[in-house]
């Protein structure tokens, strides 16, 4: 399996002269909003879930947030409950862009199952993290989703002058399974993890440690990120503290919630940074972990995914989902957009001049964050590395300029033969040719030295 080089640590490299490297932001696609909540069981559509794409498909799969959010009573699986009850809705798309909301005919809403949620857990399933386990060998057990589940079942308490869901026994963090990402079958075990987790979550499958491995606010005690791992999906470990904020972030600063994906080897967190004490906005940067348990923010905090133009559906709150999906050499990022802030300490109450929403961005494949160079060439040493053959490619935009590779011995001194002729244009996969072949250093340790002009480099890896 290949790996690429990327950029948003210097962890690979030795020496970096005149360079500086630049994060990229994505493009909001022309459609958006993509989806939005048109039916009286779907009020809003929050991505408090999960896009992927399922290869045997060929159909891009979302799970959402939704609920009627009315006030007062409504009857859902003929029995009461509250009108701010959180739903799963689904929808399918063969682009990512054009939604469908099949008829599932899984759930009755006021009498009827003519609708496009999802039945799973037992009242409110609430940051729905699904993956499509290409590894799973019962194929039962193919989609794997974890969720907090909560409520109780007619359970309702007073609290402020207002009725809201009291606890119920089993309330925590679920697990279900499925074949197909419609018909889910609830873990026995549940609750694999009996804690609560108020926002996103996330599950992924890590190949290092041979472990699934899942996120959320569970014993993170209060707006903080926690992880615990497990063998099978089901046997958990104690959740332990992995992410929060620092000394460095302004008093009344949040991390809201951190959808987590695996990209090429490393753990990338889209943090939720919740500013209460300042505009009570809410906007996605980054974070990237190469074990998942140390942490660290990417290019000073910069913020990846902007709010939306003031007035808009998203200018309150943009949040990136668990999950991202390379396609057509592109990264597609969905993301719930917010009209208006957060309710806090700032604003106690908000009025929203548009509902919940859901958009998509994009960006180039490897598109986080590149090293740069302008007029003047500038130079970058790898650290040691073990040459199995194959070819070197790199993902580069070099449309102004160049880039030059070279194998060097230890000191950086290129080796006959092996330094590239220039590599210009954009290309999202340039192989570099040297004079002498990969293959005769094959087991060898080496170095690679980058010079780079008008150039901006994504990644690098050997095929």
């Amino acid at each position: 399996m290949e790996h690429r080089y990327l950029f948003l640590d210097l962890h690979h490299i030795t020496r970096i002269e005149g360079l500086y490297r630049r994060m990229h932001q994505p493009q909001r696609h022309p459609d958006n909003p993509v989806l939005r909540g048109e039916n009286p069981w779907e009020s809003v559509a929050s991505l408090y879930g999960t896009v992927l794409y399922d290869p045997q498909d060929s159909l891009f799969k979302m799970w959402y947030l939704t609920g009627p959010y009315v006030d007062g009573m409504v009857k859902i699986r003929q029995r009461d409950a509250l009108g701010n009850i959180t739903l799963l809705g689904y929808a399918i798309s063969t682009d990512g862009v054009h939604w469908e909301k099949p008829i599932l005919n899984q759930v009755d809403f006021k009498g009827s199952t003519a609708n496009n949620l999802i039945d799973i857990g037992r009242t409110n399933c609430e940051g729905f993290a699904a993956i499509y386990d290409a590894n799973e060998t019962d194929p039962a057990r193919r989609y794997k989703g974890f969720y907090w589940e909560h409520g109780g079942i007619n359970t309702f308490v007073e609290y402020e002058g207002r009725t809201i869901w009291g606890r119920g026994d089993g309330d925590g963090m679920w697990m279900s399974f499925s074949p197909d990402g419609v018909y889910w079958t609830n873990c026995e075990s549940n609750p694999v993890i009996p804690l609560d987790s108020d926002t996103t979550q996330s599950l992924v499958w890590d190949p290092k440690i041979q472990k699934y491995v899942v996120f959320g606010r569970f014993g993170a005690g209060g707006r903080k990120t926690a992880r615990a791992e497990s063998p099978d999906a089901i046997h958990f470990s104690e959740p332990e503290r992995v992410f929060e904020c620092d000394e460095i972030d302004e008093e009344g600063t949040q991390i809201y919630g951190m959808p987590i994906n695996i990209y090429d080897s490393i753990y990338l967190g889209m943090i939720w940074v919740y500013r209460e004490g300042v505009d009570g906005t809410i906007d996605t940067s980054l974070a990237m972990s190469r074990d998942g348990i140390n942490w660290q923010r990417v290019l000073d905090r910069q913020t990846f995914l902007t709010l939306g133009e003031r007035g808009s559906w998203e200018d309150g709150m943009t949040r990136v989902t668990q999950n991202f999906i390379t396609h057509n050499d592109q990264i597609y990022f969905y993301y719930g957009g917010v009209n208006g802030p957060h309710t806090g300490r700032k604003f106690k109450q908000v009025e929203r001049k548009h509902k919940s929403m859901l958009g998509l961005a994009t960006l180039r494949r490897d598109g986080f964050v590149s090293l740069n160079a302008g007029e003047a060439e500038g130079h970058m040493l790898t650290k040691p590395l073990t040459l199995n053959g194959g070819e070197l490619c790199l993902n580069v935009d070099a449309s102004q300029g160049y880039v030059v590779v070279s194998v060097t011995d230890d000191i950086g001194t290129p080796l006959e033969n092996y330094t590239s002729q220039q590599i210009v244009g954009d290309q999202l996969e340039a192989p570099v040719r040297f004079n002498g072949s990969l293959d005769t250093l094959k087991g060898r340790e080496v170095r690679l030295r980058f010079q780079i002009r008008n150039a901006s480099l994504y990644a690098y890896w050997f095929t």
